[in-house]
């Protein structure tokens, strides 16, 4: 059982590894019965859309919001004035809205070395605008992980690179900001 103290968003988080497991085997009308199960289960005011593959689409409580995108294009509400990484393959992305601020997530491979990936990002943000707040490098080469986190105005946006020997390079870009309105 899940404690109550958990808010609405993470406890409907902690559920979503098993209802895509059980709804993988589910079609059509099943989908819908197995989307009003799972509603009921995760509690009143839990709003639980699927995609058209069966997966779940987001997800929405009273505390905030959560869609997730596999396969994804960049979502719509990333701001123009935030630049991407465009050196690489979208993998997915993930956007939510909690306390009057969306976060939206996005991650990349590519066949560049982390360090590479993060510098050349962190020039990137400067231009724009972005005060950096922190950076670290571990490791060297092929097994290694850099990270960068900036500001500006409220916005925070934050981008973690890792490589592995005989492995793509993983990038994900976070970003936080606060919502329009």
């Amino acid at each position: 059982m899940i404690p109550s103290r958990f808010p609405t968003v993470l406890r409907s988080l902690l559920l979503v590894p098993l209802i895509a497991v059980g709804l993988a085997a589910c079609g059509g009308a099943q989908e819908a019965v197995s989307e009003r199960i799972v509603e009921e289960v995760a509690g009143e005011g839990v709003d639980l859309e699927l995609g058209d593959d069966g997966q779940i689409a987001s997800i929405e409580t009273e505390d905030g919001s959560l869609e997730m995108n596999a396969g994804a294009e960049v979502p719509e509400e990333w701001p123009d004035d935030v630049p991407l990484f465009d050196d690489g393959v979208l993998g997915s992305s993930l956007v939510s809205t909690s306390d009057g601020r969306t976060f939206i997530s996005i991650d990349y491979s590519t066949d560049r070395e982390a360090q590479d990936v993060v510098d050349g990002l962190i020039a990137v943000y400067e231009s724009a605008g972005f005060t950096t707040t922190a950076t670290s490098n571990m490791g060297a080469g092929s097994d290694s992980v850099s990270i960068y986190a900036g500001e500006r105005d409220g916005t925070n946006v934050s981008v973690s690179a890792a490589s592995a020997t005989d492995s793509p390079t993983v990038v994900i870009l976070s970003l936080s900001f606060p919502v329009a309105g």
